[in-house]
């Protein structure tokens, strides 16, 4: 319930933070985790203080040992799959190196790690023990290809070229047989949201089966899941409009959905009996977690408000480990007990105070575009209101294919303790909405997706919260990108503008990314030698002239995909123009994100005094 002050003792923006940037920057965030063969041990990423490392969990013991030392495991943040696994025996671990972007092999229970390849150049990730332990499949990227690879799983070898073509590959995953692989592949100029097929690939005879195809449908495949009978192939596909996960006899070659609605479905993983499936439903912005029988029959692991994924079955098939998250509880390994039905923690990565903090849930709310779609967002609101006062962050999310949910945010935690309001739209584009909505944002990124953000502004002023005068928009990525528009298309709407790792030239942009990144923009505008002039339009570096609030960019020094530059062109433009309202913070070492404890308490120190300069004080 909302608490009402009475007699307003602090203005909002003020409010001593019962969440605090301290709090924010020491906790520890833990990813999928996956399990020993002899079902003793479970072994989950955790990432802390700019570094990533592989923890063991004894399941008996409750003890948790950290097993990566010398050589750390690759980031949580990295946007590659870093795909760990361990061998059949039980006896080794493979995994990403964050550092030098190559696989490495270590003893599970901790100890010297060696390269996978030692003799071969280029990234390495998403990386899969065969069913014998003999060979580990992997991705492998040189320059502007890449390929599937099996390499010997002693570090010895040289590895096999498994595909072929000029394509992007993703997910492979092993046939029982330890023959065949299938893996999903797209076309290397495009992006993986739009169209995708699986392959698979018979290592004996080098011959090459496309076994779900939608390439030219308009049709996202992903998720190859083979059952460990080699009966079926479990997959998603958003053919039907909304993704769902599909079930392909491999022996008749008939497929069917296994549980179809208008929800979107993702991380499947099979039962070793292979009698069903675990998989998520995102749906109004939660996601729940499922388990369904190939008889049909669903049983609810998981609901509620809060965010699931990452399912995986004990070797027994008795439990199943997931990751949980909530808006008021940071994400934590869950074990599933199938016989009685219970649940608990695994994990615990937080710090003291987080639960005496006051933290709010996220309200699920609904406005209307001007063109008439509905828009879902999420509205964050201080347990203390002062109607009408409150200052308001318009937290615009990146991809722009992505979503917000009820996850944890530390960020919009601390500002809400602070006494802003948060108001995060899920515009047109977004996932979670069905492939219709995903594909409203061609060729309009830039404008009507803009109008769906403002829109949260309204919705957020018609509740009577805020002071439409102190809005502030704030974002990273593409939610970089669309403050730094939003600043010089909509001048008069923004106090404020808070840019991290924002694109601000769609003109230059695909020169300096990095090679995944390199066709979005093509892929939901056109190509750029056919709509040069509207990629200027859609730039922000076009409307630096008409910026009239003050912007604060920042970005990562040493990062891939947006690249600083595009920060610095931001800045130019606006110097060009004339402006000085304006403050450029670049990070040493930070990539696409913060990672390091010192550059997120400097990050929110810095972005404390730039609103309390701009927006609260005036």
């Amino acid at each position: 319930m909302i608490e009402t002050m009475s007699v307003p003792a602090v203005r909002p923006g003020f409010y001593p933070p019962s969440f605090t940037a301290g709090m924010l920057a020491q906790l520890r965030h833990v990813g999928d985790a996956f399990w020993s063969p002899d079902g003793r041990y479970i072994f989950y990423p955790q990432d802390f203080d700019g570094r990533t490392d592989l923890y063991r969990l004894d399941l008996e013991t409750g003890r948790a040992l950290q097993v990566t030392t010398d050589v750390e495991a690759g980031g949580l943040l990295k946007i590659a799959m870093s795909g760990r696994d361990i061998s059949p025996d039980g006896k080794q671990l493979v995994y990403l190196n964050g550092k030098d972007g190559r696989l490495w092999l270590m003893p599970s229970g901790g100890g010297i790690a060696k390269r996978l390849t030692p003799h071969v150049e280029g990234s390495q990730h998403s990386a899969a023990f065969s069913p014998d332990g003999s060979q580990v499949a992997y991705i492998a990227a040189f320059g502007d290809n890449q390929d599937i690879a099996v390499v010997s799983s002693d570090g010895e070898g040289w590895p096999q070229r498994i595909s072929r073509g000029d394509y992007f590959v993703f997910d492979p995953q092993w046939l029982p047989d330890g023959q065949s692989l299938v893996y999903g592949e797209h076309d290397n100029k495009r992006m993986p949201f739009f169209e995708t097929r699986l392959v698979k690939a018979d290592l004996k005879t080098g011959q090459f089966t496309v076994l779900a195809d939608g390439w030219g449908k308009n049709t996202a495949i992903s998720a190859p899941r083979p059952s460990p009978d080699g009966r079926w192939l479990a997959y998603l596909s958003n053919e039907s409009n909304w993704t769902n996960l599909y079930l392909l006899n491999l022996e008749r070659g008939k497929v069917h959905p296994v549980a179809p609605g208008a929800v979107e479905q993702g991380s499947p993983a099979w039962s070793p009996d292979s009698k069903g499936l675990a998989y998520t439903v995102n749906q109004h912005s939660d996601i729940s977690l499922n388990y369904t029988t190939l008889e049909g029959k669903t049983t609810v692991i998981s609901d509620g408000e809060g965010v699931c994924e990452g399912p995986s079955f004990s070797p027994d098939g008795k439990k199943l480990t997931f990751l949980k998250q909530s808006s008021v509880s940071p994400a934590n390994l869950y074990l599933y007990d199938f016989a009685d039905q219970t649940t608990r923690a695994l994990t615990d990565a937080t710090v003291g105070g987080v639960e005496e903090a006051d933290l709010v849930n996220a309200e699920v709310v609904h406005w209307t575009s001007p063109d008439g779609l509905e828009v879902e967002g999420l509205l964050y609101v201080p347990k203390q209101v002062q109607p009408g006062k409150h200052p308001l962050l318009l937290h615009v999310h990146g991809g722009p294919i992505a979503q917000y949910n009820r996850r944890f945010d530390a960020g919009v935690q601390h500002w809400v303790s602070r006494g802003w309001v948060v108001i995060e739209p899920n515009f047109r584009g977004s996932t979670g909405y069905g492939r219709d909505f995903r594909d409203k944002l061609r060729g309009t990124w830039g404008h009507e997706d803009m109008l769906d953000n403002l829109g949260g502004i309204d919705f957020a002023n018609s509740r009577g919260l805020i002071d439409p005068k102190k809005v502030v928009a704030w974002g990273g990525s593409g939610g970089g990108y669309a403050t730094n528009l939003l600043l010089g298309k909509w001048p008069e709407k923004f106090k404020a503008g808070v840019s991290l790792v924002g694109v601000s030239n769609f003109q230059s942009f695909p020169d300096q990314t990095d090679r995944i990144a390199q066709p979005l923009i093509d892929e939901i505008l056109g190509w750029r030698h056919e709509n040069y002039d509207l990629y200027g339009e859609r730039s922000p570096v076009t409307f630096a002239k008409d910026v009239k609030a003050p912007l604060l960019v920042v970005m990562g020094a040493e990062d891939r995909r947006v690249p600083a530059k595009q920060g610095e062109e931001m800045i130019e433009a606006l110097k060009k123009a004339g402006k000085t309202d304006f403050e450029y913070v670049s990070y040493a070492g930070e990539g696409h994100g913060w990672r390091k404890v010192s550059t997120l308490l400097d990050h929110h120190r810095h972005m404390q005094e730039f609103l309390k300069k701009w927006v609260l004080d005036r």
